[in-house]
């Protein structure tokens, strides 16, 4: 109960965000620190839709094990896919890399180091998952 509550503050500003409709809003500045934390080592992450002057200092190793899990996940499946399709990484010639979550850092550095002797290729960050998924709805709608 919110009486019971060690840290009211954090309750209210809870509270603020959801009477205030600003889920969206906080989405957006989440996608946007994930987008900045990929190219840097920190970012002020300004929350003055919550509290005037309110702000929150994000460093990429908080980032890094906030989505740990996750790329395990992904490395996991690579290395599923590479058994299932009976070929070593030895074999693979080429990653390419599209799509925002492409330029973030851990998970770059986890498929290079499954995939060593792979030419990394850059796609569209932003407008290829897009495109493919535009092209596709053509072929099966169009």
């Amino acid at each position: 109960m919110y009486a019971d509550a060690l840290e009211r503050d954090k309750l209210d500003r809870l509270f603020s965000v959801i009477n205030k409709r600003a889920g969206h809003w906080l989405a957006i500045q989440v996608e946007a620190a994930k987008i900045a934390l990929s190219d840097s080592e920190a970012h002020l992450l300004a929350l003055d839709e919550i509290a005037d002057g309110l702000t929150h200092q994000l460093t990429r190793s908080q980032f890094d094990e906030a989505i740990v899990h996750q790329i395990d996940s992904v490395t996991q499946t690579i290395g599923r896919l590479l058994q299932d399709a009976g070929i070593s990484a030895a074999q693979i010639d080429t990653v390419f890399f599209t799509g925002g979550a492409s330029a973030v850092p851990l998970l770059r550095e986890r498929v290079a180091a499954l995939l060593p002797q792979a030419a990394k290729v850059e796609g569209d960050r932003y407008g290829s998952i897009g495109s493919g998924l535009a092209l596709d709805a053509m072929r099966r709608f169009g």
